[in-house]
């Protein structure tokens, strides 16, 4: 049998058992050095500091520029929700501030503080607040009807359904919360109800009732309501206990200078509030439950008796509530289902109907109509809605 082929000549056949002195402490030293590096990256890891990340406004001036044709984008017909007003006034002129908010609207020949650079000026008054603990990060901001895109793209259309007229929000940051800030957001509508409309379309059904403001609540970071004609939003950069406790200071502070008005509301006034769900509280400009003849309707959703029963109510002329009576209950009776009238309770005449599965049963008396609808237990609506015909449900 050959032999094995001999190894090459240039193999080295020397193996290496001794390690120096020298290559024992470098590799001690690194291995020191990447436990170090490790122990300052989880450091750094668990101790945030915001201050990296606070806002540099003035970095934003190059961002400022007349944004063309800003109309189209916002005005468009197919732009605006379907479940609300399909041709919504256009919204008037922004108004001044209210004299109890503001001692007067500066010149018109005066720069407005703040104003949004795409299109004329839009004027206000700054919006000042003297707290404790507070300091502007910037110059009170004007938005309108025509730019409010530019501050809240995406969300606007639905603020123009509801006749907005102007926005005036400002930032403080928090005395000695490195970082931390509060946004205040006053958006003003025509009238009570529009701002009441909008604020409920956006209500956050797990925020908690505040005390200081009948249609508010505060959620996870701010707080959240209607005063007046003003639809107001303050909201926190975050849950440290300094910031949260300047965001409920600013809130109780826009709600005790803002004016209280609740012109309009009278509907949302004859809602019981015996089993009510707050969080459910909306208010619907046209077309509700699809039909024409209701308007300006304002509807909750109450527990009542382990069910729950959807409620509404409008307020309106007495002879525009008795027509749209009539439309209900012949509407009932030829789509779908029977409808048949009920015994009169308390002045009021009634009639239930069983429409595709659910039940409805409907009152009017003088300028209000309203009642249960969508419910799946006729005896239930029928006992709530003549309980309160009665008085018994406050």
């Amino acid at each position: 049998m050959p032999s094995a082929t001999p190894p090459p000549k240039n193999r080295r056949q020397f193996v290496r058992t001794k390690v120096t002195l020298v290559e024992r402490v470098a590799s001690v030293v690194c291995l020191v050095l990447l436990a170090a590096i490790g122990g300052y990256v989880l450091w750094k890891g668990k101790h945030f500091d915001p201050a990296l990340y606070s806002v540099r406004t003035e970095s934003l001036q190059t961002t400022t520029n007349e944004v063309k044709g800003e109309d189209g984008t916002v005005r468009g017909a197919d732009a605006r929700p379907e479940s609300r007003v399909a041709t919504a006034p256009k919204p008037e002129a922004v108004v001044a501030a209210s004299a109890a908010e503001a001692a007067q609207t500066p010149d018109a020949s005066a720069p407005a503080e703040g104003s949004a650079p795409s299109g004329p000026p839009i004027k206000g008054d700054p919006l000042e607040v003297n707290l404790p603990g507070t300091t502007p990060m910037s110059d009170t901001e004007f938005y309108g009807p025509n730019n409010l895109f530019e501050k809240i793209d995406g969300r606007a259309p639905a603020y123009l359904t509801f006749n907005f007229q102007q926005l005036r929000c400002r930032s403080f940051s928090v005395t000695g919360a490195a970082g931390s800030y509060v946004d205040v957001y006053e958006y003003r509508f025509d009238t009570p109800i529009n701002a009441f409309g909008m604020f409920a379309i956006e209500r956050d059904t797990n925020g908690k009732k505040i005390d200081f403001a009948p249609d508010g609540y505060s959620g996870e970071l701010g707080y959240y309501f209607r005063q007046g004609v003003v639809y107001v939003q303050i909201i926190a950069s975050d849950q440290n206990a300094k910031t949260m406790a300047l965001a409920q200071a600013l809130a109780r502070d826009r709600a005790k200078n803002l004016k209280a008005d609740d012109s309009g509301l009278d509907g949302r006034r004859q809602l019981p509030s015996t089993g009510l769900d707050p969080a459910t509280v909306q208010f619907v400009q046209e077309n509700a439950q699809g039909q024409d003849f209701l308007k300006n309707v304002f509807q909750a959703v109450y527990d009542y008796k382990g069910k729950k029963l959807p409620f509404f109510i409008m307020v309106t002329k007495p002879e525009d509530a008795a027509a749209a009576f009539k439309s209900f209950q012949e509407f009932c009776g030829k789509f779908g289902g029977t409808a048949k009238s009920l015994p009169d309770v308390n002045g009021a005449k009634i009639f239930s109907a069983e429409n595709f599965g659910t039940y409805k049963v409907v009152f009017q008396r003088n300028g209000q109509i309203g009642g249960v609808f969508d419910a799946d237990d006729i005896d239930k609506g029928r006992q709530f809605v003549e309980e309160y015909l009665r008085g018994e449900l406050q």
